[in-house]
């Protein structure tokens, strides 16, 4: 197994969340470097480590793996959490891909700042916005996944995005389910993977961000 360090903030989503709990569930050991928001100098640094100066930053031996998705892949492949079958991997990929291209950035809105980044992700919560729209096919293509009973990767990244999306870390998103209203699925999912022993000792006494990832009823 090669020697693992991984590069995020000391916050869930994106693939740093996702990358963690993988690798704990499954009992891979790895360094688990968190920043602060603050720690500009220290950041600086170990984005110079990426050719595109961007987190998360995934070191294996004395390579990196870069681009949130791909160390997704690279981490499901080397604990088993992604299938060998080339269609039954397209499948998780199209669910992987989708959360990073077309749910995650109407939640980011990284093109805005301050009062009006707030205001969109306001507007973004809000019924018929495409954010919801968003969801509720994200909703539709993991139905097959709630009633699975081995976890994969593509349900771990649902699970950490979606808990992120309600811990408070996105301004101006309510800090409930209520913004997953009518999204049975997503709702099951996180009710299923939180309730699990193993993932309920691993965030067991976390709390700010990390209280969205407490079992859920």
């Amino acid at each position: 197994m090669p020697t693992l360090r991984l590069h995020w903030w000391d916050a869930p989503g994106r693939a740093g969340e996702p990358t963690r709990l993988a690798l704990t569930l499954k009992g891979v050991p790895f360094e688990d470097v968190r920043y602060s928001f603050g720690d500009k100098e220290s950041m600086a640094a170990v984005r110079a480590k990426s050719p595109f100066q961007q987190f998360p930053i995934l070191e294996v031996d004395e390579e990196v793996v870069v681009q949130s998705n791909t160390i997704l892949r690279y981490i499901g492949r080397l604990t088993g959490l992604l299938p060998e079958s080339p269609l039954a991997l397209a499948k998780l990929e199209a669910i992987m891909d989708f959360m990073a291209m077309d749910v995650e950035p109407l939640a980011l809105c990284s093109h805005l700042q301050g009062e009006e980044k707030t205001a969109a992700r306001v507007a973004a919560a809000a019924e018929g916005s495409a954010f919801r729209k968003r969801l509720s096919q994200l909703d539709a293509a993991i139905a097959p996944l709630v009633s699975q009973e081995e976890l994969d990767m593509a349900q771990l990244k649902v699970f950490c995005e979606t808990n992120a999306f309600i811990s408070g870390f996105y301004d101006g998103f309510p800090a409930d389910e209520s913004l997953f209203a009518g999204c049975d699925n997503i709702k099951a999912l996180r009710k299923k993977i939180s309730n699990m022993d193993a993932v309920k000792s691993y965030y067991a006494g976390r709390d700010g961000f990390y209280a969205a990832f407490a079992p859920s009823g």
